[in-house]
């Protein structure tokens, strides 16, 4: 037994050998921002604050955790709302620029409600959260602070609500919503899971210094599991506790999703949204490609395909909303013509 005792010390050495190899090697891809291929904010530029067709409120609210987060309701000026779009930005950006990406919707007589993640535009500042691309448990709150007070707007209240993300958004929306059953409809453009993501950067970052075959013999398993040693170990001094989005997609299998996808994303490559289907199974996911878009550029590239696919997905939202309440009210006439029979 005394050689078995070595072997497997060997082996736990070679493990930690390798491990500690990766790390060293791919530690600065996870700290590494995405690629900036296109600037989003500068599509803010020509948008005015309010104009002939939408009216634009400023809000507030709290997060769980005492901090002000701070937003944009706006709303179609003509006539009622149909629907109400909860829009989640990305990394590094603000909420205004849901302005820009929904403009197609509120034309459509859809409201949005925007707001800023912490650490982000107007909002409060956590000094104890250092925010990274990686999703973290912090925009999760966020989220469910925001749909509470959207629940408690005179307006918004009694619409259905549906949620439109971006990047690192379009995680925390997906996120929130497989634990939401009144989210039903999910629209997300770039959306990835933490560990993929990473991997994927990972190997093209070692094929920029190494050859492709020493690459490819590294197991995937090996450099996921030291993402997840590097991630456990970088959430104290994240201030956070990541999440891991993977676990949470078999929840979605009931829901309306919308995935856009940019072919000449390199930053969150088309894959990434394949794998995302795959592992929720469902056959209401459709995948919308968008020709000659870069990362967070698909309004952009597509405005047109855009706003037209945004526009029937959420409508079927606001016609199923619209035949539930119908067949509510219905029912209640029944009811009432029931009772007068019987008087």
């Amino acid at each position: 037994m005394n050689w078995l005792f070595w072997c497997l010390l060997i082996l736990i050495g070679i493990e930690l050998i390798i491990q500690y190899c990766i790390m060293r090697a791919a530690y600065p891809v996870l700290f590494a921002p995405l690629t900036d291929r296109f600037q989003l904010a500068g599509t803010l530029s020509n948008l005015p604050e309010e104009d002939s067709g939408i009216r634009i409120q400023s809000v507030s609210f709290p997060s769980i955790d005492g901090l002000t987060l701070r937003g944009l309701v706006a709303l179609p000026r003509q006539t009622p709302p149909r629907g109400v779009i909860l829009f989640c930005h990305p990394f590094k950006l603000s909420g205004q620029i849901g302005l820009y990406q929904c403009r197609g919707l509120l034309d459509a007589g859809f409201a949005v409600f925007t707001f800023d993640f912490r650490n982000h535009g107007k909002s409060d500042q956590d000094p104890q959260y250092n925010s990274v691309h990686w999703l973290s448990e912090h925009e999760l709150n966020d989220i469910r602070a925001a749909i509470r007070h959207l629940r408690q707007h005179p307006e918004l209240k009694q619409l259905p609500l549906g949620m439109l993300g971006m990047c690192r958004g379009a995680g925390a929306a997906l996120a929130v919503a497989a634990q939401k059953s009144e989210i039903q409809y999910v629209a997300c453009e770039g959306a990835f899971i933490n560990e993929e993501l990473f991997l994927d950067h990972a190997i093209r970052w070692g094929e920029r210094f190494l050859p492709r075959l020493f690459i490819q013999l590294v197991p995937t398993w090996e450099v996921t599991r030291a993402f997840r040693i590097m991630i456990w170990f970088s959430q104290r001094r994240q201030g956070c506790r990541f999440v891991n989005l993977k676990p949470l997609l078999h929840s979605l299998k009931n829901r309306q999703l919308l995935f856009f996808v940019g072919e000449n994303d390199q930053s969150v490559v088309p894959r990434m949204t394949d794998l995302i289907i795959r592992r929720i199974q469902h056959s209401k996911t459709t995948p919308c490609q968008l020709p000659e878009a870069v990362h967070n550029a698909g309004r952009f590239a597509q405005q047109k395909l855009y706003d037209q696919r945004l526009i029937e997905f959420f409508s079927q939202m606001a016609d199923s909303h619209d035949q539930t309440a119908g067949s509510a009210a219905d029912k209640e006439l029944v009811s009432e013509s029931e009772l007068v029979s019987h008087q």
